[in-house]
């Protein structure tokens, strides 16, 4: 499975000046919200877990810690969920994916 940051789009800026100084963005991502189903795991968290090593215990691919932290509504600039927060770890994890590509025309 391809690392979602492979298939982020990007586009050059068009600053008006000279070719040159347009530089190569990444263009938005959309991340598709996604209901609670009943037969979702949830864990509590402690000191030492990191979004990537619980992606990998449950799907066997670290990368996908990004739905774990979507789902929750965590923000994506740390791998350390909060303490004592019950995790909800989705496990459509393919209609995740699916709707992921969709909302971003993948």
């Amino acid at each position: 499975m391809p690392s979602r940051y492979q298939t982020i789009s990007t586009m050059k800026s068009d600053t008006g000046v000279t070719s040159t100084s347009n530089k190569t963005m990444y263009k938005p991502t959309y991340y598709p919200n996604i209901e609670a189903q009943a037969d979702d795991n949830y864990i509590l968290t402690g000191t030492t877990d990191r979004l990537d090593n619980i992606a990998y215990d449950f799907y066997g691919d670290a990368t996908l810690w990004w739905t774990i932290a979507m789902v929750n509504n965590l923000p994506g600039d740390s791998l350390f969920p909060p303490q004592g927060f019950y995790l909800r770890i989705p496990k459509n994890l393919s209609d995740i994916l699916m709707k992921y590509n969709q909302s971003n025309n993948i």
